[in-house]
């Protein structure tokens, strides 16, 4: 038996991108706020199945800065950017989602769009 599991080749794999975004809203959010926000703005604009494609996977939401990111598909990019644009409201209060940018790796999403909120 081998004691290392297998894995899959790079060339396998899922690509994936990540979304930098800012939440502008009446008030502060929280975390899990943010979080379920997202995947119902997904199932509402893209459907079950075109959030399956999508594959969107949060990331991480800094509280004190609004900001967060958010991994999906490479393919599915401009939907989920476009489900985020028509995010009017959060857990009842009003709030708009603000696309700061796109890229292939956290560090470089971080250093690129979110190093003026405070992110190292």
């Amino acid at each position: 038996m081998r004691d290392k599991p297998k894995y899959l080749p790079p060339t396998l794999r899922d690509k994936h991108r990540y979304i930098a975004f800012h939440v502008i809203g009446e008030r502060p959010f929280k975390k899990e706020e943010i979080k379920r926000a997202i995947w119902d703005a997904s199932l509402s604009t893209l459907g079950v199945l075109g959030s399956t494609r999508a594959k969107p996977w949060f990331i991480d939401f800094d509280e004190k800065s609004q900001t967060g990111i958010v991994r999906v598909d490479r393919k599915s990019v401009e939907e989920l950017r476009f489900a985020l644009t028509l995010l009017t409201r959060i857990n009842g209060s009003r709030a708009v989602v603000r696309t700061l940018g796109v890229s292939g790796t956290i560090k470089r999403l971080k250093g690129k769009f979110l190093k003026e909120f405070g992110w190292n």
